[in-house]
């Protein structure tokens, strides 16, 4: 009886065995396919993270250069209108002092000839005119691209009226176009000047 069941229990092993020897493989597989899979997860994770900081690291890093350079373009901006207002200015105090020489001269000249009138200059816009006669035949403007002046613009070097606007070239002159700044050339002396 005991040789019966050592038997039966030997043939039991035997069979748990070739079981085991059978779903050997598709166990291993199961295994590794879990630890593959779980590696695989932590992998995408990993790299999901790393990328988040590369990510965060490089905005704050452009946000910061960008900061700084809208600083100094602001400052550019204040230094810029502060240049052109005093420019402005210092232009309007010359255009007075010389139009107040100029008047006093007049004055003495017609009072020592009788009649006595300059002609005003080119580059200022033109006083008080007789009005026109009615039955006077009026002439059409030259419309010629040679005469594409700029009305009331003068070369701040030459003072010269024959004045154009020129192309844009370059990103301060691209950031002038924000403020209404746009680049001029004088045709008399190739002089390049910036006003509104």
């Amino acid at each position: 009886m005991a040789e019966r069941n050592r038997a039966a229990e030997l043939a039991r092993v035997r069979r748990r065995d070739q079981i085991v020897r059978d779903d050997l493989p598709s166990l291993i597989e199961d295994r590794v396919g879990e630890q593959m899979e779980k590696l695989e997860t932590k992998l995408v994770e990993g790299f999901r993270e790393m990328g988040k900081k590369v990510v965060e690291e490089s905005t704050q890093a452009l946000s910061d250069q960008l900061d700084g350079r809208i600083s100094q373009l602001e400052k550019i901006s204040v230094l810029q209108t502060d240049t052109i207002t005093h420019l402005r200015d210092s232009s309007r105090v010359a255009e007075q002092k010389v139009s107040g020489v100029v008047n006093n001269i007049e004055k003495a000249l017609g009072d020592a000839v009788p009649g006595f009138r300059l002609t005003p200059p080119s580059h200022l816009p033109p006083q008080l005119t007789p009005a026109p006669d009615p039955k006077a035949l009026i002439k059409s403007q030259d419309r010629s691209v040679e005469d594409a002046r700029v009305p009331n613009a003068y070369c701040p070097k030459c003072t010269s009226t024959n004045v154009r606007r020129a192309n844009r070239t370059g990103m301060w002159e691209e950031f002038l176009r924000l403020f209404f700044i746009a680049p001029f050339r004088c045709r008399a002396c190739r002089h390049k000047f910036y006003r509104f």
